[in-house]
């Protein structure tokens, strides 16, 4: 019985290898990776900015069980960041703090994919899941402390890899695609375009709805595999 499975598994081999494939893949997002506005109160307030770095870049993996259907799963890397302005006053006492964060994004799209055409170019659709995971993020800047009653002021600085606006580093969402598939040679060209929609989104008690993902993110990305 033994000998018949090992047998079976060498069989099997080939084939399941031949669905097999491995690469890398690029791409430019489309829309902004963070939202950030201005958020005043009574008490204080909050100003957040940041520039989208327009790359993004990783590996990829399919697994093909049929001619038409498959699955795929990507590691994609995005740099990421912001400055923030934010301050406090009450009964003669406040804050003013001026901070710049930086950090790493990855994100973890597992998706069901189903071409159309036989031949050397096949169009698809793909659908799934997407985690983006946040880290390791650093925050560098200064924290002013002052009291009009006692007429005193006290900066220190702000470094620290834990920012209050971050402290949830998981993110979950959903993600659609289309594109075509080309053959040149042993390599598979795969151009697409891909949309994720966050299902959860950052939340910070400091500054509710300051600094945000855009609720849809839109990239074009093109992977090579073999």
């Amino acid at each position: 019985m033994a000998r018949v499975a090992a047998l079976l598994l060498i069989v099997a081999l080939p084939a399941f290898s031949q669905g097999i494939g491995f690469g890398v893949k690029g791409g430019v997002p489309l829309t902004q990776y963070l939202e950030t506005t201005r958020a005043n109160t009574l008490r204080g307030g909050h100003d957040y900015s940041a520039a989208t770095r327009r790359y993004t870049v990783g590996v990829t993996g399919e697994w093909w069980l049929s001619g038409h259907f498959g699955f795929a799963a990507d590691l994609l890397y995005k740099r990421m960041g912001y400055v923030g302005l934010s301050s406090t006053f009450g009964a003669g006492r406040g804050t003013r703090s001026a901070f710049d964060v930086k950090g790493h994004s990855w994100e973890l799209p597992v998706l069901a994919k189903r071409r159309f055409l036989e031949g050397p170019v096949r169009p698809f659709v793909a659908a799934g899941g997407i985690l983006r995971i946040i880290g390791p993020v650093r925050a560098k800047g200064a924290l002013t402390t002052f009291d009009l009653i006692a007429g005193t002021e006290v900066t220190t600085p702000i470094d620290t890899n834990q920012p209050s606006d971050l402290r949830k580093r998981w993110y979950p969402g959903l993600v659609i695609g289309g594109g075509v598939e080309a053959s040149a040679g042993r390599a598979r060209v795969v151009p697409e375009v891909r949309l994720a929609h966050w299902t959860a989104n950052i939340s910070s008690g400091e500054s509710p709805g300051a600094l945000r993902f855009p609720s849809n993110q839109v990239e074009v990305l093109l992977a090579v595999l073999f």
